[in-house]
């Protein structure tokens, strides 16, 4: 995997591609959000054992075409996360798609709150995660962080923190033993987003079908900047990033 690249939304890497996901547990953080939801659904529709990753509520309980599918549910806290590494250790698929959005706020409580759960959360998730895998193990590691990276979000504590995520996704994946995938997304509509032009169950069966392709990069957004932007971004900071760093000691 550290060899590999994102130079592309649009080329599939045959050595990274998943031809199923048939039977592979995946769970999915941000569960009870739209898009988490969508994708635990879509999921299952290929064929995985979806796995929801819950703050708290009850059990998740999915609609599929008007028949309930309870879905196994585990709880964890923003800031436990060592607590979920045995729970890890038995996922195929770990997606990474919890986060806030503190509109208009600037204030230092705001902050510390974005940062906390957009990037230290997501940061702790991902250094678990890549701990549990082994080479040639099949693991996978999917992080949504938004198209906020390279375009305006009209939220800046939530760009600031979806940026500095994809600025660390970048570096710390040059070492990853497993697959990563990095997820971009445009405007959903959600509860953090009522205004967003796309659908989550769209926007979640499209980053399906490119990880199924073997996408590394999974761009689903209407804004051409982001198909523009991202690619090259990624590129250049995979680069920047091998010149100025060094492998780990063994």
């Amino acid at each position: 995997m550290g060899k590999s690249t994102e130079l592309s939304a649009g080329a599939a890497v045959p050595s990274i591609a998943t031809a199923s996901l048939a039977g592979m547990r995946c769970g999915v953080t941000g569960a009870g959000g739209s898009l988490g939801r969508a994708l635990l659904l879509e999921l299952h529709r290929h064929g995985a054992v979806p796995v929801a990753l819950r703050h708290g509520g009850q059990d998740l309980v999915l609609d599929d075409n008007g028949s309930p599918l309870p879905v196994q549910t585990i709880w964890w806290q923003v800031g436990q996360e060592q607590a979920l590494e045995p729970q890890l250790q038995e996922l195929d698929v770990l997606v990474i798609n919890h986060g806030i959005n503190r509109l208009g706020a600037r204030d230092a409580s705001a902050a510390a709150e974005s940062l906390e759960v957009n990037l230290l959360s997501a940061l702790r998730l991902l250094e678990l995660f890549l701990a549990v895998a082994k080479p040639g193990d099949g693991r996978e590691l999917w992080v949504n962080t938004s198209e906020a990276e390279v375009n305006p979000a009209l939220s800046p504590l939530y760009e600031i923190s979806k940026r500095a995520l994809g600025q660390l996704l970048s570096l710390r994946r040059l070492d990853a033993c497993c697959t990563v995938r990095r997820l971009v997304l445009g405007p959903f509509r959600s509860e953090l987003n009522p205004y967003g032009v796309m659908r989550a169950e769209g926007v979640a069966a499209e980053v399906v079908r490119q990880a199924i392709a073997g996408r590394e990069l999974i761009i689903v957004s209407p804004n051409p900047l982001t198909w523009l932007l991202m690619p090259l971004t990624c590129w250049g900071r995979e680069r920047y990033y091998r010149w100025f760093t060094r492998h780990p000691d063994p």
